[in-house]
């Protein structure tokens, strides 16, 4: 997770913008260099020179990102990590606080995080502990130069003198959506939002994501990986149900590159020759309170991490 971060010392960029692994992009990206970039004349600059997205439960989402990298930001980091391992060092299995975190306590300055659907005043968020937590303090209390993303809104930050907190500066609504270019599939029924057709029930839920930055892009979390499922080319679908579409645009992208660079690999029977191989991550989907071991030795225990996840 914390490779992540390495973005912030590639200093030879303006902005370095970061994906994961399991995200395919579904337009042109480069919109959110240019609404940030001042130099760039044919567009307004909108957004901060780093953004975030908040998430369904969580305010900050590293799956997409981007960051203005500078060597400053980057001793920061490297700084705030070095604190909390060490701090970790004095704290019972967690050995993370989830009050102070990684150095913002919400409650004692009265002020809470906000995602899409929840607000919260601790550090309890999925990954609160490893890499959303820290790009969310990051880029909101120590950088304090920041547009989050959340649902159709975008709320810009500044820094003000003398207070640890930031300062709001706009918090607006839709302005991201006439600048972003044509996308090349849909997902979570967005084009039928957009015809103003009927939506199955359990895809309303889900409207927050038919705006950008989230439409932008595709994100298979957790286990809905393409690649960990069973596909049928032969079948392939464009219904945009769910993440179907988007399932489908990257089978049909991984089909080009296998012929373009040889690479082996029997697409049309996927299931039989390649699934069974594909069907766990080595790395694991998330990191967890016990993968600070190596940190803190011969403290916790599985019995432990599973009470510390619920």
């Amino acid at each position: 997770m914390y490779d992540k971060f390495l973005t912030l010392n590639m200093t030879e960029y303006k902005r370095v913008m970061f994906l994961d692994a399991d995200v395919i992009p579904l337009t042109n990206l480069d919109y959110y260099f240019h609404l940030s970039d001042p130099d760039c004349k044919d567009l307004p600059t909108l957004l901060k020179p780093n953004f975030i997205l908040a998430s369904e439960k969580e305010p900050c989402n590293t799956g997409m990102f981007y960051v203005e990298p500078s060597a400053r930001s980057f001793e920061e980091y490297k700084e705030v990590v070095r604190k909390q391992h060490e701090k970790a060092k004095t704290l019972p299995y967690p050995h993370f606080d989830k009050k102070e975190g990684w150095g913002y306590n919400f409650k004692t300055n009265n002020d809470n995080w906000e995602s899409v659907k929840k607000k919260g005043g601790a550090w309890t968020w999925h990954a609160g502990h490893s890499d959303q937590g820290l790009m969310y303090y990051l880029a909101k209390f120590l950088q304090k130069d920041v547009s989050i993303a959340i649902g159709d809104r975008i709320q810009n930050w500044k820094a003000v003198d003398g207070q640890e907190r930031p300062e709001m500066e706009s918090d607006t609504t839709g302005v991201l959506a006439k600048y972003q270019p044509e996308l090349t599939a849909y997902q979570y029924s967005c084009d039928k939002y957009l015809s103003n057709s009927n939506v199955a029930e359990d895809e309303i839920k889900n409207q927050w994501r038919c705006n950008p930055p989230y439409d932008s892009v595709a994100h298979f979390m957790g286990k809905t990986k393409p690649w960990q499922k069973r596909f049928n080319m032969e079948s392939a679908t464009d219904w945009t149900y769910g993440l179907k579409a988007v399932k489908t645009r990257w089978f049909k992208e991984l089909d080009e590159l296998n012929k373009e660079l040889k690479m082996g690999l029997d697409l049309w029977h996927w299931n039989d020759k390649h699934l069974e191989e594909m069907k766990e991550s080595a790395l694991g989907y998330q990191a967890m309170y016990s993968d600070q071991q190596h940190i803190i030795e011969g403290r916790g225990n599985q019995a432990d991490e599973k009470e510390a996840r619920v």
